[in-house]
This record gives structure tokens, C-alpha cells and sequence, in this order.
């Protein structure tokens, strides 16, 4: 099974590279064996600058093999027995907007796909937490969009404005997905997709990442129950069929006071109630699938909801594995 939305964990492994030092195999004793435990074999990792792609690149090289750096489909289903895949995802809205050239080192290193936003306006696009409307894509986003086209990069659409993610439709031909956000018909917000946005990412081969994050799984997200995400699940089932859904399962894996801080940044004036509530909600998951060790239960209740074997796998990591074959073609 594949997460391909492992990002709060990296805030926890910076933190931890600073306080013990470069040699910290966090990822591997602090977070590797609780997505074990939850029946990943993979996750896809987020990077937002160039230390954090050393970090991470460090703790692969001195895992001794329990990690391994996947960038094609080919290197997921042969890497070694036991190993660990890890992906790349290229968070580009801030050290690296508009740093053209570091998108052909990215492509060059095996990384996956790119990221526009993280809810609020920035440089590229604005995001869909912002509140001053739904924009679209700056200038310089529909740039980075066109040279995108020309590399092995997947865009993703997530936290993006209704605004940015259909200019972002019309703008650019290649390979996009929405790597975790649930639907907007189950559970209304900024952050969920529409039935068009679902329908349209289907359109483009495209997948939606379901998310565990409690503020986007339930109407009352303090009371976000496993069977509300399952109801998310069977939306887009019945949407688009099991080809186009994925697990994206956002779980905060560091320190709670880190935690008040970024929801501040998410939500810096309070319209979306994240900011003071945000960390209450955040810091587990929905009941019966609380963190990031329990996600197996995620495929049980699919199977339950009446779904085939062969459905499931497909949203455990098929669906994302043929969209990054396609993208990263297989030597």
C-alpha cells in the first residue's frame, strides 16, 4: 500500500536532524515502523527546500538498505524484499518559485511530481484557504505550468483554489493528480473537490488521495468517524469508479507544538477555523483510524463497502503506479 502524502512527517524529521545531529535516522526509527504497522510499503515524501531533499536523501543512503529511493514504477515492485520505497514530491511555492532550472535537477533526480500551493496565496497560484476570493495562477505559475510540460513532473492540484486548479485545467496539458483532499459534496470546504473537479482530474487520468485529516472528513470534524471517510471513498466510487482514488492519508507525526504554528500559518486569520482549533483537529485522525499505524483498516472498510479485491489494490497504489508510469516510463 502507497501514501502518496507523507508530508507532516518531514516537519519532525528536520526537527530531529537538528536536535541529534546529521547522522539522525528519523524516518527510520520514528516513522518507518508505524507505516509498516498501517501496511504501507512506500510513501510519498514532500520537499520544500534543498536541505530537507539532503536530509532525506542522507537518511536513504544510511539505512543500510531498509529504505530505498523509488523513482518508476519498475523500482517500486523490484525493489529489494522488506525495503522501504520512498518517493519525492517537490513542495515549489516558496525557495523554489520560480527557480526554473531546479525543476530539470529535480526531474534529473527521480523526483515525482510538483506541488503549487499550501492553501494561501503565494507566488505561483492562490490557495484554497485564502480569502480574498478564488484567484488563479500568477504570471509566474503559468510558467513554471508550460516548463513543467517538458519534464517527467506530475502536478499536483492540492490546496489549491477552485480558481487556480481550473486555470490549471486549461493551462496545462500534462500529468496532474490531487494527491489528498476528499469531496466536497460529503464534507463542504475549500479544501475538497467538487463533483466537476473530481470528474475533470478523472478526465485527465488523473488521482484523488483520500485524506484522514479530521477537518476535511467530517461536517463536525471533532466527531470524524472512519465510516465518514468510506463515505468519501464511495462518492468518488460512484463519481468515477475505483481508477481514479488513491490514499493520500495526511497524519501529523511531530511534536503538537509544532503543530499550533502551522495551523497558523494555514489559517493565519481564523476564517477556515483552523487556527485555534486546528491542532485539537489535526492531531489524530478519524475514530477507528486515529494514526498512521491503524491505516490498514482503510482497505477492510472498502472491502466491507462492497469492493473487489482488485479495486482496492488499485486504490492502495495501482492507480498511482500506472499514473507514474506513465509519467516516468519504465527503462
Amino acid at each position: 500500500m502507497i501514501n502518496i502524502y507523507v508530508g507532516p512527517a518531514i516537519g519532525n524529521v528536520v526537527s530531529l536532524h537538528a536536535s541529534e545531529g546529521r547522522t539522525a535516522q528519523a524516518l527510520r526509527r520514528h516513522h518507518v515502523p508505524r507505516w509498516r504497522q498501517g501496511g504501507l510499503t512506500a510513501g510519498v515524501v514532500q520537499i520544500s527546500d534543498w536541505a530537507t531533499l539532503g536530509i532525506v536523501l542522507s537518511e536513504i543512503h544510511r539505512s543500510e538498505g531498509e529504505l530505498v529511493l523509488v523513482t518508476s514504477r519498475a523500482e517500486y515492485e523490484n525493489r529489494p524484499p522488506g525495503a522501504f520505497g520512498i518517493l519525492l514530491s517537490i513542495e515549489g511555492y516558496t525557495s523554489f518559485a520560480g527557480d526554473f532550472d531546479a525543476l530539470h535537477i529535480f526531474a534529473e533526480l527521480g523526483c515525482t511530481a510538483f506541488t503549487f500551493s499550501h492553501n494561501v496565496q503565494n507566488p505561483l497560484c492562490t490557495g484554497a484557504n485564502e480569502r480574498f476570493g478564488d484567484g488563479g495562477f500568477s504570471h509566474l505559475g503559468k510558467a513554471t505550468l508550460k516548463e513543467l510540460e517538458s519534464l517527467p513532473l506530475m502536478v499536483d492540484l492540492v490546496h489549491t483554489s477552485r480558481g487556480s486548479f481550473w486555470d490549471a485545467l486549461d493551462l496545462y496539458q500534462g500529468d496532474l493528480f490531487v494527491s489528498h483532499s476528499n469531496a466536497d459534496a460529503i464534507r463542504p470546504h475549500p479544501r475538497n473537490l467538487t463533483d466537476d473537479q473530481i470528474k475533470a482530474v478523472a478526465g485527465r487520468n488523473g488521482v484523488i488521495g483520500l485524506n484522514s485529516c479530521r477537518e476535511y472528513v467530517g461536517r463536525d470534524p471533532l466527531q470524524a468517524k472512519l465510516s465518514d471517510l468510506l463515505d468519501h471513498a464511495m462518492h468518488m466510487y460512484d463519481l468515477v469508479g475505483p481508477e481514479h482514488i488513491a490514499i493520500g492519508a495526511d497524519y501529523w507525526e511531530g511534536p503538537m507544538d509544532m503543530l499550533a504554528s502551522v495551523m497558523k500559518s494555514v489559517d493565519p486569520d481564523g476564517s477556515h477555523g483552523l487556527r485555534d482549533t486546528g491542532a485539537q483537529i489535526y492531531g489524530r485522525g478519524p475514530e477507528g483510524i486515529e494514526e498512521a499505524g491503524q491505516l490498514n483498516k482503510l482497505p477492510a472498510g472498502l472491502a466491507e463497502r462492497g469492493l473487489t479485491l482488485d479495486e482496492i489494490d488499485l486504490i492502495c497504489g495501482g492507480n498511482y503506479l500506472r499514473m507514474l508510469e506513465r509519467t516516468r516510463p519504465s527503462a
